[in-house]
């Protein structure tokens, strides 16, 4: 795949992120979590990833990536984004 072609894909999968509602992209985050580590879960982790730093900013991105809940795993960004 090519550099244009990479970059045409991320444009337009940055649109269908945008387009989420706050709930549906937090839904789609907690859905990929817990899943065995592949190649393409990392891919979409990481165009979640860009889509709630945009919406959270880099202070609340920050805080809600090192949060934990009681058993030490990670928190769904949702009460992050109603803040």
């Amino acid at each position: 795949m090519d550099a244009t072609v990479r970059e045409q894909a991320a444009a337009e999968v940055a649109g269908m992120t945008a387009d989420l509602t706050d709930e549906a992209l937090c839904l789609a985050w907690m859905g990929t979590e817990g899943k065995t580590a592949t190649k393409e879960l990392a891919l979409v982790r990481g165009w979640i990833m860009d889509e709630l730093n945009a919406r959270l900013g880099d202070d609340l991105f920050d805080e809600w990536l090192v949060a934990t809940d009681e058993d030490g795993n990670g928190v769904n960004p949702l009460a992050y984004l109603a803040a």
